[in-house]
C-alpha cells in the first residue's frame, strides 16, 4: 500500500533538491569562470615580469657596450679615465656590478705590458686559472697566441683588485672570442663563480659574465680586447614578484638553454618549486647569444576568498543561491562588457595613431612604417608623391575651412580610383602619398596620370563657386633603393611635374 506525501513535504523536498540542482551547476561554472580570470591574470603577471627581466638584462647590455665603445673610439693614452666613466654607468644600473678591461697583449709584448702595469699596480701580476686546476702564475697558452688580461676594473676595491693580471687560458673562452669576432655581438655566459667571491668550488655560482668585443677603430677585423661586464644575476632574481596581488604565492625557476649550461643549467628557483604543484606556465628571455626559460608557477589555483565564495554558496541555500548567481551574472556581463569597451577603445585608438583626424587616410606614421617594412623585405613596388597645385591660393582665396574641405575631396576622389592592394597616405599639410604593388613604369604612369586627370575634372561646390584643383604627381618603381632614396626619388619626379607647368605626372625610368 503506497502512502501518499503531503504535498507539504513534496513540495519543500523538490525546491530543496532543485535550489541544490541550481547551486552545484552554478558552483560549476563560477568554478570555470575563476579558473579562467586567474589564469588570464596569471598569464599577464607572467608576461609582465618576463618583459622586466628582458629590458634589465638588455639595458645591462647597452651599459656593457657603451663600455666597449669608449675603449673603441678613444684614445690608449686617455684609457686611464675609464674608472670616471665606468663609474657613471654602473650607478644606473642595480644589477651590473662591475666592468673589466681584457686587453689583447701579444706574448712578445708581456714583459713590456707587465713593466706599464706595475707602475701603476706594483704587486701586478700575470696569472690564470685552469679548467680543474689551481691558480697558475705566468704564461702558460700552448700555441703561443694572444692573451686577454684583465687591465683595468671598476670597482676597484680590495676584492676586485686581485683580477688584474688574469687571463682565461680555457677552450671556452676562445670559444667566446671566435664567436664576437665573427658577429660583432656581445655574448652572455652560463651562470659563473666570480673571482670577486673567491676561488672555492662550494661557493655558489652567482654571476654572470658578458663579454663586448672592442675592435681597432680604424680596423673592425682587428680585435684590441674585450669588455667585460660582471653581473650578479641575484639582483635579477630578487626583484620579480613572488606574490600575486591576491596574496597567492607565486613561485618562478629560470632555466639557462645556452651553450655550455648543460651540466648546471638552473639560474633561479624558488624555494619549494620541485614540491608544489599547481598552474604553470613558461615564457622566453632572449639574449644575443641564449634563451632564458622562465617557468611561472602558482601554488594555487584559487585565493582563500575564492574557495569561501564557493562554500558560501553551497550553504546559503536557495535565498544565497539565487541572489549570488544573479551577483555573478552581473559580473560576468559587466566584465564582458567592460572587456568590449576596452577592446573598442583600443581598436579607436589604434586607428588615431595610424590615421590622419582630417581625411582618415593614413598618416606619415603608419608611411614610414609601411615603407621600411617592405624596403626591409626586398619587394618591388611604385611610389607615389603628389601634392595640390596652388594650395595655398586656395587657403589664402576661401580660407582654412574651405582648404580643409579641398583636402577632404581629394582624397575622397583619389580613393575611388586607386587599385584594392594600394595605400594611400597623408604625409603633410597637401602632401600624398601612394605605395602601389605596381612594377611597370608605363603602367605606373598611366595609373598616375589617370588619378590626376579625375582629380582636375572634379570641383568642390562652395556656396555658387566650384573649386578645382589639380596635382602635380612624381613616381618611382623602387627595386633595390633604400626607404630615404626612394622618397627623395619621388620627390624629385614630383619636383620636375612643378618645373613642367603642374597638373601633370613624372615616372622615372
Amino acid at each position: 500500500m503506497r502512502i501518499p506525501i503531503p504535498r507539504k513535504i513534496l513540495y519543500p523536498i523538490l525546491a530543496f533538491l532543485s535550489t541544490v540542482l541550481a547551486t552545484a551547476v552554478l558552483v560549476y561554472f563560477a568554478f570555470q569562470s575563476q579558473l579562467r580570470y586567474a589564469s588570464g591574470l596569471f598569464n599577464n603577471l607572467a608576461e609582465q615580469q618576463a618583459g622586466n627581466l628582458q629590458e634589465v638584462l638588455e639595458s645591462d647590455l647597452q651599459f656593457i657596450g657603451t663600455g666597449a665603445n669608449y675603449f673603441h673610439s678613444t684614445k690608449p693614452e686617455n684609457w686611464d679615465t675609464f674608472p670616471v666613466f665606468a663609474k657613471t654607468l654602473l650607478s644606473s644600473s642595480d644589477t651590473l656590478i662591475g666592468l673589466q678591461w681584457m686587453r689583447r697583449v701579444e706574448p712578445n709584448q708581456l714583459p713590456k705590458y707587465t713593466a706599464e702595469m706595475r707602475e701603476a699596480y706594483p704587486d701586478f701580476t700575470l696569472y690564470t686559472v685552469p679548467k680543474d686546476g689551481p691558480k697558475t702564475f705566468g704564461y702558460i697558452m700552448p700555441h703561443n697566441e694572444p692573451i686577454y688580461v684583465v687591465s683595468d676594473i671598476y670597482p676597484m676595491s680590495d676584492a676586485n683588485i686581485g683580477l688584474l693580471g688574469f687571463y682565461s687560458s680555457r677552450v671556452r673562452f676562445q670559444l667566446v672570442l671566435d664567436g664576437i669576432r665573427a658577429t660583432g655581438q656581445p655574448s652572455v655566459s652560463d651562470k659563473v663563480r666570480l673571482l670577486q667571491d673567491g676561488l672555492d668550488r662550494s661557493l655558489e655560482k652567482t654571476g654572470l659574465l658578458v663579454y663586448h668585443p672592442v675592435f681597432d677603430l680604424e680596423s673592425q677585423q682587428n680585435l684590441i680586447g674585450v669588455v667585460v661586464g660582471v653581473i650578479r644575476t641575484t639582483n635579477y632574481f630578487k626583484n620579480l614578484v613572488t606574490r600575486t596581488a591576491s596574496g597567492q604565492d607565486l613561485l618562478i625557476k629560470v632555466t639557462d638553454m645556452g651553450f655550455d649550461a648543460e651540466d648546471d643549467p638552473v639560474l633561479y628557483q624558488s624555494e619549494g618549486w620541485q614540491e608544489t604543484q599547481g598552474m604553470e606556465i613558461s615564457k622566453t628571455v632572449k639574449l644575443p647569444n641564449r634563451e632564458w626559460i622562465v617557468d611561472f608557477k602558482l601554488a594555487e589555483r584559487f585565493t582563500n576568498n575564492d574557495l569561501l565564495v564557493q562554500r558560501s554558496v553551497w550553504i546559503g541555500g536557495l535565498v544565497i543561491a539565487c541572489l549570488f548567481s544573479y551577483i555573478v551574472f552581473l559580473q560576468v556581463r559587466g566584465k564582458e562588457r567592460l572587456s568590449v569597451l576596452l577592446d573598442e577603445r583600443t581598436r579607436e585608438l589604434q586607428f588615431m595613431v595610424d590615421h590622419d583626424a582630417l581625411t582618415g587616410l593614413l598618416n606619415r606614421r603608419a608611411f614610414n612604417e609601411e615603407l621600411q617594412a617592405r624596403v626591409m623585405d626586398d619587394k618591388l613596388f611604385a611610389l607615389a608623391s603628389f601634392d595640390i597645385d596652388n594650395f595655398k591660393q586656395v587657403n589664402d582665396s576661401f580660407g582654412h575651412t574651405t582648404g580643409d574641405e579641398m583636402l577632404v575631396h581629394l582624397a575622397r576622389e583619389v580613393e575611388k580610383h586607386l587599385r584594392p592592394d594600394e595605400l594611400f597616405f597623408r604625409t603633410g599639410g597637401d602632401e600624398f602619398n601612394i605605395i602601389s604593388n605596381i612594377t611597370d613604369y608605363k603602367e605606373l604612369y598611366e595609373h598616375l596620370n589617370y588619378i590626376g586627370r579625375a582629380v582636375s575634372s572634379s570641383y568642390l561646390s562652395f556656396g555658387n563657386l566650384k573649386v578645382r584643383s589639380s596635382l602635380s604627381i612624381g613616381g618611382v618603381v623602387r627595386t633595390t633603393e633604400n626607404a630615404e632614396d626612394t622618397v627623395q626619388m619621388a620627390d624629385t619626379q614630383l619636383y620636375k611635374s612643378k618645373k613642367a607647368g603642374r597638373n601633370c605626372v613624372t615616372v622615372a625610368e
